[in-house]
């Protein structure tokens, strides 16, 4: 038998077979016919030329009958064979050639038709859903590609197939409502999705709603569409922007409840609701609750991370409970949590609002009796002196593959622990341990630094006083030759080329220094210029970081020798300083004077009413000192700048912060529906919500999606590690046609983790049940 086959197009024919490609070829593939037949040989030959295909045409009517076989392969063919799908009729080989369909690497998806892989491929594969996806309109909105699908619809074959699947969604909405949402989406997506925007922004506040949108607003709040997903971009709606600022100028709220009305009026979507409230706020202090907070910040949760700091700034307005007096005969980890939990809070809270308590400094002098009473065993036992922390983190430091660095911010009190964890989790870096140490005494940078980075006992067991010397050769009994390297400034860091240490042990000054500015000088409040001080020295750690490839494997270390504190010039000073400027005494810092031994020893006792005797010896310094109690100073101070070398909680207190990347993926959390069968009625949806992390999670936010489903979204504050919760949802079953909904019930889990927000969904099997009438069981609604 001799096989022609006719390949017009030059489509391939998928086999290896000859293929004539020059008319010239003609007379030798004669040749090769006539001697296949007299053969007796199969012969199979592709052709493209139609005038070479008439030729043999008319050759094969001098053969016997059946010799010839005549096939011819058309686009339509060769890919329904490559796709294995059936080629709607509708569809011509100039169609498939004009689309490139058997150029481009395409693989249809099992159970798509030909449709639906054209759609999935060519535009995107939420167009393949047969009905109009009105609970995924957001996903939708934002799969609308421009520039592509205008060229898309340039070519036939695509347009009219892209047309087909919006007339079906048409055809098969349920209401008018529906059908003009298809229509607005077919006729402009961009321009609808700014019409969702403003009205997810604006159905908070109907009346403007109304006025902007015009009869729409009233088709989309009949839709009750899903748009949580939908993101605002604020500089494309201008004016719905301008007519909610008119609103908001116009409430002038009298009272905290009058704020939370106004509160609960906004979208929580846009800057200038945030701003508004935050002014009330500003104006009146005495309305913030830690509960208003948490309602602000929940209300704002999509822009939350932008506004973390504004909100952490209202927190912080809040006025913290008194602290108590504490008892001389506390643990040391008892007062720790005391300073920690209720007198620096209180004491940082009164710093930032320029309200100064003077009975704070008779009840941080009450931890400061307990220091001294009990400075030898804590000097000795407690493991929580600022020259522990090297020694206590030997382990770590140790630890094979992981890159250490090790920030040690001059005068960084405990304070600033949450402003730093916030800005590393911005960046993913987390906070794996947090832990207060004591500073040395007095409490100054050349005593307290340099037995930190010695893991010295005191001043006087310090053989090598250059912070170089201390870190890279004094730790080499206990560590390897390169397990650290110290650098003297921030900006040095950015040198390193290579990295050939375990650890690097970085010194950071500038929040001292600028501590020790007045806020007049700095042009701004202390805290906000440490915040920008933090900030650069957060973004030059993870410089250095991403420079060396060490996201997976780096452990960030922060540490500081003392803190500070503020006394303004008004608070009583038991002090006579005239007395301390005679011979025998050098005033160090506003805190602490060095005292000779000969005056030291005649000191009258009575002194101790209001200095703390530290003589050189026991407490292992070069000098004899004396230190200034409660609020006293040996030098004039006011307000404007911080002053150290005291003993109060703020100056002794100092934080040991550890940050690491989250190498391990945050996993979604587990959702299980307890019961599946349903009726169309008010009905309890039972869910079990469980955390499989190690980490808590939190601001989870649980909504049922289905458009016949009428419910409202379920919020849990925290879900801790490795725990679950059962929750349930008060939802109304209304009757529906639509078969996804009949089976499934469309589940969206919202939460944070490691500081970012999380979506997903779940779509469990349910069975829907009409209303029956039951035995002694009314059939109608509660």
């Amino acid at each position: 038998m001799i096989k022609i086959v006719q390949d017009p197009n030059k489509l391939g024919f998928g086999i290896a077979v000859d293929q004539m490609n020059f008319i010239a070829e003609f007379p030798h593939r004669v040749k090769e016919i006539q001697q296949a037949f007299e053969n007796h040989q199969a012969y199979t030959l592709v052709i493209s030329q139609p005038v070479v295909i008439q030729w043999l045409k008319n050759m094969s009517t001098r053969f016997p009958q059946g010799v010839f076989v005549f096939e011819i392969v058309d686009a339509r063919g060769v890919l329904a064979q490559r796709w294995e799908l059936e080629i709607p009729a509708s569809v011509t080989n100039e169609e498939i050639i004009l689309a490139d369909l058997l150029v481009i690497d395409i693989h249809p998806q099992p159970g798509f038709t030909f449709e639906d892989t054209l759609l999935a491929h060519f535009y995107a594969p939420i167009l393949t859903s047969m009905t109009f996806p009105f609970t995924q309109l957001s996903s939708l909105l934002e799969s609308v590609d421009p520039q592509k699908w205008k060229a898309n619809l340039g070519i036939p074959l695509l347009a009219r197939t892209l047309h087909s699947r919006l007339e079906e969604w048409k055809s098969k909405a349920r209401s008018n409502e529906q059908r003009l949402l298809v229509e607005m989406f077919a006729a402009d997506p961009n321009a609808l999705m700014l019409q969702l925007m403003r009205f997810r922004v604006l159905r908070s506040y109907p009346s403007i709603g109304e006025a902007v949108l015009g009869e729409v607003f009233d088709v989309f709040r009949t839709l009750k569409m899903q748009l949580e997903d939908l993101k605002i971009e604020e500089s494309k709606i201008p004016e719905t922007i301008l007519q909610v600022t008119y609103f908001l100028n116009n409430q002038q709220p009298q009272n905290s409840d009058d704020l939370v009305t106004l509160l609960d009026r906004t979208s929580g979507l846009l800057s200038v609701e945030f701003e508004t409230i935050e002014k009330h706020l500003r104006d009146h202090s005495d309305w913030i609750t830690p509960e208003l907070i948490d309602q602000i910040e929940e209300k704002f949760s999509d822009p939350s991370r932008r506004l973390n700091r504004k909100i952490a700034t209202l927190r912080g307005m809040i006025r913290p409970l008194k602290p108590k007096t504490p008892d001389l005969y506390w643990d040391v980890d008892t007062m720790l949590s005391w300073a920690t939990e209720s007198y620096l809070p209180y004491q940082s809270w009164c710093n930032r609002q320029e309200q100064f308590d003077s009975d704070l400094f008779a009840i941080g002098d009450r931890f400061s009796e307990w220091l001294m009473k009990n400075w030898n065993n804590i000097h000795a036992n407690s493991k929580r002196m600022v020259f522990n922390i090297l020694p206590n983190k030997a382990i770590d430091l140790k630890r094979d593959g992981v890159v250490n660095l090790v920030l040690v911010i001059d005068n960084l009190g405990w304070t600033f622990s949450e402003m730093l964890r916030d800005m590393f989790q911005e960046r993913g870096y987390f906070l794996t341990g947090a832990e207060p140490y004591l500073a040395m005494l007095p409490s100054e940078t050349e005593i307290s630094k340099k037995c930190l980075l010695a893991g010295a006992v005191g001043y006087q067991a310090i053989d090598d006083k250059t912070y170089k010397g201390m870190i890279e050769k004094g730790w080499v009994p206990y560590f390897k030759d390169n397990a650290f390297r110290y650098i003297s400034d921030i900006g040095s860091l950015s040198t390193i080329e290579t990295i050939d240490a375990a650890s690097y042990v970085v010194n950071y000054l500038a929040i001292d220094k600028a501590l020790h500015k007045s806020a007049d000088e700095i042009g701004m409040s202390h805290w906000d210029h440490i915040y920008h001080l933090l900030e650069k020295l957060v973004e030059n750690t993870i410089f250095f970081i991403e420079k060396h490839g060490l996201q997976e494997n780096i452990r960030i270390h922060v540490v500081s020798d003392h803190g500070s504190t503020r006394i303004p010039a008004s608070v009583q000073n038991d002090l006579d300083l005239a007395f301390f400027k005679t011979n025998g005494f050098e005033a160090r810092s506003h805190r602490y004077v060095t005292v000779s031994s000969e005056r030291f020893s005649g000191l009258a006792d009575n002194l101790r009413l209001d200095c703390f005797f530290l003589p050189a010896n026991d407490f292992m310094n070069p000098e004899n000192v004396l230190c200034a109690r409660r609020s006293n100073r040996f030098l004039p101070t006011d307000k404007g700048f911080y002053v150290h070398g005291g003993l109060l909680p703020e100056e002794i207190i100092v934080p040991y912060l550890v940050f690491e990347p989250a190498t391990i993926a945050t996993q979604d959390l587990t959702v299980l529906l307890k019961k599946n069968e349903f009726r169309y009625r008010m009905e309890t949806v039972e869910l079990e919500i469980g955390n499989p992390n190690d980490s808590a999670v939190d601001q989870i936010q649980v909504s049922l999606l289905n458009g016949n489903v009428e419910s409202e979204p379920i919020r849990i504050a925290l879900l801790n590690g490795k725990k679950n919760m059962a929750i349930q949802i008060k939802a109304r079953f209304k009757v529906t046609s639509i078969l996804e909904e009949q089976s499934n019930l469309h589940i969206r889990i919202r939460y944070h983790a490691h500081g970012e927000q999380r979506t997903f969904d779940v779509l469990p099997k349910i069975t829907m049940k009409k209303m029956v009438e039951e035995k002694s069981t009314s059939v109608f609604d509660d």
